[in-house]
Parts: structure tokens; sequence; C-alpha cells
């Protein structure tokens, strides 16, 4: 049948492999509902003789997916050593950089068929190519379904990043127009209009009734495309029906090689072949389009499906290597418990070792709720690998739960290896749950059982020493560095003569993030140079140290560094699926990106993170974000998060936590003017935990804030370029230069503030307005006109204020300075942030603005408003702007 009115998708297709033939991939993803012709434009353009080498992979749909499904179809295209590698079950890096090799190699068409019902290993897989297909020479085309009810969180993460990228194009089928149906129809007697308005252009709906035969039809149009469907069973023999029936309950299709263990002879096969209800392709027999399976099997009588699905699992058991996630499919729909724990649970280790964490969790779950109850020692086995898959997947309460079940049945085992090993995994759990008393318990428990068992190289030595590394690094988070350094010597004695990756990377963070902490130069950069040997191939504690990295950066305010590393990191805790490091960093970027003025991008971090994570530990800084970016604008919520985040600081009470809580404490105070009576305890936490190596700056700002308050505190020991230390000597001006030089804009405008000369405080005004800090601002104001000071400058005209233009206030700073014509080299250096992240906030300006160059996008912002018109500055009495202003 013809496919109408698919020319413009035909067009950018061809555009797009053009493009990528000459050295520019890109991958396009097709949406629309299903039966819209989303596979059939597929097909139709893979067959175009100037599509070279096609690579053609379908999901499946299972109760549970199979992990990296549509990879396991083009295995053999591929070739070695990505065959052999999908049969190693080999780690997701090593088979995304194999496909990636195959698809720079030579152009390649790879089609990835039905992504509604991918795992999360696949898309993760699409993850990795988008932020690379640019440097190939293929093209990836996506299709999925966009009429699913609630697609699941991972596809819809991956519509996200299509949106942003360059090298990829979202396209979306719509149905077919009146015209084409009546093309469709021709001389049939059928009203087009009225097929129209029935099948409301849906192209398979409409295929389907017009490609029947008219006496089925009789004048009468079927309803839905069910009853369409069913209308092609109608009459067929015994045979032909109980094949039907068998391949409706194969969700994906059927090889050749098991139509023999089935019992399938050609006569069923040509009957349904000739009733217009199945097709072959390379993976063997299945039913021209899901539609047709589902409508099939909507009619098999209730019961009917248990033989069905028994004799496909007796029949996969016969082939040499069935796929276990289709096994166990098959046996939960058979309601054969044995074989669901027996595959289900293989099923669950592949999905681990391929990324798909979501699936493994599933897979695992379904092991177990079929596992022999005599089979304690597998039960306890399975429940700890469901407890990790869970706490990869931030489902922190189901991950202790499973803990705790596998510990029981460790212990009834008498398996104390298994009961420390438990230990050790809920210390993790715990911590990242919020509950530190809870974590360091369990890791001395772990350490109290596996110590006495430690001989050198047995399995307990390695258990002792991840408990031990574990225990240290508790110790760290704590800035108790004389335990962490004594925990860390026992996990080296315990790991001697193991190899254990994971171990040697769990000791590696305590040693450089510890010597970061007590001032060692060269730790930061070992702990750099360890990453960045590995490369993009981390593993979970690898993005633990990317994640420590990056938080102590910020809090010693290398912002700059901070912002470098967060850009490496952030990606690869997404491309591996480690939400929980991924919330736990973005929530870290939107404190950086509060430090920097982008208050707009920190509030849209902070509430992502709130939204999305389970993990207590992750909330910490999104709280304080969203309460002092609401307290410094005069927003409503401010104290509902500031509270929070006192709440989960004390909850912890790790100084790295607690001072800045305190510190946005002390801040709500001085803005509102309001007491707040536990303020008159901080003096002692700034005492005691101000003390620790490595809180320099969370003690300093804290200390700054009590000083400001009028609260008598003793100066912390501070690194003498601190500005934090310039401020309590007496030098705030100085203190600003250091903020500007730093990149910290709201920082720098509160030390201008603390000299009280008019002139540094009207400067700190400018910068308090263009943040969006009114309520600060005000408060100024208010002190200034207080103090008889004239020529108080007003608050900006309301276009500014609102921006008009949708403009960040970052995005505001950038466009100013593009107004003045510095190059993005020179913004970079005028606001204190790389050339590549100038860049960045140029094209989005340019985007927001609509308009193509940097001069168009000057003249619109001044139209709006956005850019205020120079002003002749008065040199009189209070003489000019200091230079620390003009940053």
């Amino acid at each position: 049948m013809e496919l109408l009115e698919r020319e413009d998708e035909l067009r950018l297709l061809g555009r797009a492999w053009q493009e990528a033939r000459s050295g520019a991939g890109s991958i396009v993803v097709l949406g629309g509902e299903s039966g819209i012709g989303k596979t059939s434009l597929a097909r139709l353009f893979a067959a175009d003789p100037e599509v070279g080498d096609v690579l053609w992979g379908v999901c499946d749909p299972l109760g549970v997916p199979r992990p990296l499904g549509p990879l396991h179809d083009v295995a053999h295209d591929l070739g070695e050593p990505a065959a052999g590698l999908l049969r190693a079950g080999a780690p997701p890096h090593e088979l995304h950089r194999v496909l990636l090799e195959a698809l720079t190699a030579r152009p390649v068409l790879l089609v990835v068929d039905d992504l509604q019902w991918a795992d999360e290993a696949t898309i993760d897989l699409l993850r990795f190519l988008l932020r690379r297909i640019a440097g190939t020479c293929s093209l990836v085309l996506a299709t999925y379904r966009a009429d699913e009810p609630d697609p699941q969180p991972a596809l819809r993460a991956l519509l996200g990043d299509v949106a942003r990228t360059p090298a990829a194009t979202r396209m979306e089928l719509g149905p077919l127009s009146v015209a084409a149906v009546t093309t469709l129809v021709g001389e049939r007697r059928i009203d087009p209009d009225r097929l129209h308005r029935l099948t409301r252009g849906n192209s398979f709906f409409v295929t389907e009734v017009v490609s029947q035969d008219p006496s089925l039809i009789d004048g009468a149009l079927p309803v839905s495309v069910r009853d369409a469907v069913l209308a092609r069973t109608a009459g067929l023999d015994p045979d032909a029906r109980d094949l039907a029936d068998l391949l409706a309950c194969a969700p994906g299709a059927v090889p050749d090689a098991l139509l023999p263990a089935l019992g399938v002879g050609i006569g069923p096969l040509r009957t349904l072949d000739g009733a217009g209800l199945i097709a072959r392709d390379r993976r063997g027999i299945t039913y021209r389009h899901d539609i047709c399976r589902l409508a099939v099997a909507g009619a098999i009588p209730p019961g009917g499906e248990i033989d069905l699905h028994r004799r496909m699992l007796e029949a996969l058991e016969t082939l040499p290597d069935p796929d276990p996630a289709v096994l166990a499919h098959h046996a939960l729909a058979a309601g054969d418990d044995g074989r669901v724990f027996r595959y289900a649970a293989r099923a669950g280790r592949v999905a681990a070792g391929s990324g798909a964490h979501t699936e493994a969790a599933r897979f695992f779950t379904q092991a177990l709720e079929r596992a022999p109850r005599e089979a304690i020692g597998a039960r306890a086995g399975l429940c700890e690998l469901l407890a990790h898959e869970l706490f990869l997947t931030n489902r922190l309460d189901e991950a202790i739960a499973a803990c705790h079940r596998a510990i029981a049945w460790h212990r009834a085992e008498d398996d104390l290896d298994g009961v420390g090993a438990g230990h050790r995994s809920l210390a993790s759990f715990e911590w990242y749950h919020g509950n530190r008393d809870r974590a360091v318990a369990h890791a001395a428990t772990a350490i109290e059982v596996l110590e006495p068992r430690a001989a050198p190289g047995s399995p307990a030595a390695a258990l002792l020493g991840h408990a031990l590394s574990i225990q240290g690094f508790l110790a760290m988070q704590a800035n108790d560095l004389a335990s962490a350094r004594e925990l860390l010597r026992r996990a080296h004695d315990a790991a001697d003569g193991v190899e254990d990756d994971a171990l040697e990377v769990r000791m590696l963070v305590v040693d450089t993030v510890a010597g970061m902490m007590e001032g060692d130069p060269s730790a930061r950069a070992r702990l750099l140079d360890a990453l960045e040997a590995v490369g993009d191939e981390i593993q979970v504690e690898h993005s633990t140290c990317w994640t420590q990295l990056a938080h102590l950066d910020v809090e010693q305010r290398r912002l700059d560094a901070a912002e470098t590393v967060l850009g490496r990191s952030l990606p690869l805790t997404v491309q591996w699926e480690y939400p929980l490091c991924e919330h736990w960093q973005r929530g870290m970027r939107a404190r950086l990106r509060g430090m920097r003025g982008d208050w707009d991008e920190a509030v849209r971090d902070a509430r992502g993170v709130l939204t999305d994570s389970e993990s207590l530990l992750t909330h910490t800084w999104p709280s304080l974000v969203l309460g002092l970016v609401a307290l410094r604008r005069g927003d409503g919520g401010a104290d509902a998060h500031l509270e929070r985040g006192w709440e989960l600081a004390l909850r912890f009470g790790e100084p790295l936590r607690l001072l800045p809580a305190a510190s946005a404490l002390a801040e709500r105070c001085w803005v509102t003017g309001t007491a707040d009576p536990r303020l008159d305890g901080v003096p002692a936490i700034l005492a005691g935990a101000g003390a620790r190596p490595g809180t320099e700056w969370s003690a300093g700002e804290l200390a700054v804030w009590l000083v400001r308050l009028g609260y008598a505190v003793a100066p912390p020991g501070l690194p003498s370029d601190s500005p934090y230390a310039l401020m309590l000597a007496g030098d705030p001006r100085a203190a600003a230069e250091r903020w500007a030089e730093l990149g910290s804009p709201y920082d720098q405008a509160l030390a201008l503030v603390d000299t009280g000369e008019p002139a540094d405080v009207f400067a700190a005004l400018e910068i308090l307005d263009r943040l969006g800090a009114d309520a600060v601002a005000a408060k100024v104001r208010r002190d200034l006109r207080g103090r008889g000071i004239t020529g108080v400058p007003a608050r900006p005209r309301a276009t500014t204020r609102t921006n008009p233009a949708g403009l960040t206030a970052r995005q505001v700073d950038v466009l100013r300075l593009v107004a003045e014509g510095l190059t993005n080299a020179g913004i970079a250096a005028r606001l204190f942030i790389s050339e590549k992240t100038a860049d960045h906030h140029v094209s989005a300006i340019l985007a927001k603005l609509d308009v193509p160059t940097r001069r168009e996008a000057a003249v619109v912002a001044r139209r709006l408003g956005v850019v205020p018109e120079r002003r002749r500055r008065d040199r009189g009495s209070n003489g000019g702007r200091p230079p620390v202003a003009q940053a």
C-alpha cells in the first residue's frame, strides 16, 4: 500500500543521511501514535538504494525488557568484537565504545524501533551516542509511540536530551488527511469522510479496512482497529488459529529455529500469510504490526494463554542460548514458579551487568517472590543483589529493607561473611538516606563481625577492607581526619593480597579528599589524575570520587574548577545511570550557581533534585539554595526551605553541612531583622566544628555573618587569601575585590555594603538589583536612608526588573558585556567563567531574543530595557565607583 503524506519526513531523513555520510552524524527520533506509520516510514527510508548498511534493532513488549535488546538484534552485523562482548555480558562502556567505533568507521543507518519498550541500558546507549554522534558518519533513527499513557522516566529524559542537542532532531508523524484517505479508498464502495472520522486518519486502521475483502465489510465499517484485525481471522482452520494464538503470546519475533520445536508446519504459516496477519524479518516470524498481535491475544479465551506460554517456554529451552529475559516472561505467564525463579535471577544478573538497573531490580524481585522457601541462602544472595540495584536507582527505603532481609537470612544460614557484607552495605545506604548515626553503627558492626575472620587474601578480608573504608569515609565527612587516616591504614592492611578494584577506589577517595582537607596541594591533582586515567568508563565508585572532588571545590570556593568538574562528571552520572550521584551533583551545581549569581538556573537544579531524589543527603543543598534565593528575592517559601536545610544539617551533624546551614539562618536574621534564639548557640558550633581541618571557608562565612549580627567570635584560622579573612581583618573593600576575582557577585555586593562608604554601597546596589536580590537591596536602601544618605539610587524600572526577554540574571550580565562589544574570551575573563560557558550563554541569549547576531541582540536588549542606557557618573563627593564594582 502506498505511503502518503510523508514526503517532508523522507526529505528530512534524506538530508540527515547525506550530512552523516559527509561526517556530520545525527540522531532522528520519530514519534507518533500506534499505527500512524512510524515503522513503515523507517522501512521505506531504509530501502532507499542510496542508504548503505542498515542495522535494525527492535525493543519488544516484554513484561521486563531484555537488556540491550536492539543491540543483540544487530550483533551479527556488527561482528566481532561486539558480538563477543554481548555474549560475554561485557560492561556497558565496552559495548558503547565498540558501537561508536562501528558508526564512525563507515556510513551506517542504525534503526531502533519501538523505543517505548526499551530498557534502561538501551536508553543509556542512545544518550551516550547523542553526545558523540556528530563526530561519526552514521545516522541513528529511533521510533517511539507518543501516545503511551505513562512513558518511562528514562525515555522522557532521553527526549529532553534530544531537544537540547544540536545533532538530534525529533519528528512527530501526524494523521492522514481526508484527501489521503480518499486516495487509499480509490474505487472501493467506502465513504472516505466517514472512514476518516472513524479512524481519525490512523494509517494502519485505514489500510487495514481498505485492504480487506469487500465481502468482509459488507457495507458496514469496523468500529475499531481490533474489529478490523479480527475480521482477518474469520474462517481460519484450527491449526492456523492455534498458530495465530501461539504467535500472539510471543511479544517479539519467533525465530525460524523455534518453529520445529513448536510443531509448526508450512500449512498454518501459509494460511496466516494469506490472511495478511504475519510477516517475516531477519529475526523470524512476527505479526505485521503489534496492533494485530494485541487484537488476536485479546480474543484468546480466559486461561488459554497459560498452555500457550508453556509451549513457547519448552520450545525456547531447546535453543542453545535463549535469552533469560524472554524465558522469564513466558515462565511468569505460564505460572511456573520454579522456572521464574531460575530465569528471572539469571536475567537480573544480565541486566545489572548491562547497566539496566531498573530492569535488574524488577527481575530480582520476580525471582525472590517465587524462590523456594527452603532456599534461604539463594534468597539472601538475591536480596543482596536487589538491594544494590535499588540503591543505584535511588530507592533507598526499599534498598534498606531488602538489605535487612538479606542479613536475617544470612544469620539463619550462619553465614557471617554475608552478615558483615549486609551491614557494610547498610552503612552506605543509611548515610545517603540521612541517617548518619545508623550508618556509623552498621559500619562498626560489619568490622566487628568480619575482623576475626579476615585471614589474608580471604573473602572476609576484602569485605573488611570495604567496611573500614566506609567507616573512614564517614569519619572524613565529619572532618575527623585523624580517625579517617587510621581507618584507612587498617583498610590497606586488610586489603593486602586482595585484588578488588572497587576497594582500591574507595581507599583512594578517602586518602585524597582527606589530603585536600588537610591542605595538601598534591592531593587534588592525584585524585584528578586517577579519574582522568579511567576516562568515561566509570563505575559508581568513580562517580563518588567525582562527587567528592566537586563538593570540596565548591566548599573551598574553587568555583571555576568546580564548574569544570561538574561539566565533566554530571554527564557521566547520567550516561551510566547513577541517579544518586547525579542528584547529589545537581544539588552541588545548584549551590555553585547560587554563588555565581545564576539564581534561576540554581532554582531549576534545586527543584529538580527535590522532585526526583529520595535521598535526604541530596536534599541539603537544594533546600538551602531555594531558601536563600527566595529570601534574597523577597519571595514566599524561604522559611520552609531554610528550616528544612537546617533540620537536615543537624541530622547529619557534619561540619561542611552544619556551618553553611547556620550561615543561612544568620543571613535570614540580617535580611529580615528578626531574631532567632538558635543563633545564640551557633558560636559554640563555630568554635567546635569550625576548628576542624577542611572547614576553613565554611567557618569563615559563618564568622562573618555572626559579626554582622553583633556576635563576638574568635576568628577561625583562615587562608590568607580568603575574602572572609579580609572581612574579619577589617578590609571589606579588599574582600570585595577578592570575591570579584572568584566570580561570586552576591558576596562581592555584601562586602561592598560592609565598607559603609556610599559609593561602594551604591555599587553594591547595582549588583543586587542585577541579581534580583530585591529584599536585600530594599534593606540596604533603608539602612542608607536611615543614616541620612541622600541620592540613594532608586529601584530599577519595571521593564528591567520583569525582564521581558526571559533571560536569567547571569544572561543579563553576559548581554551587557555583549552590548559593550566584548568577545566570548573577554566575557569569560570579566565574569570569571570559562570561555565555553560564555559561548553557551551567548548562544542561549541569541535564541531567546530570536536574533542571529550579537549586534542585533544588543539593539533588542536596549529596546526591551534589559540593558540600561549608559549613565553619566557623578564624581563629586561620593567619588567614582571603585574598580571592584566593574566585575
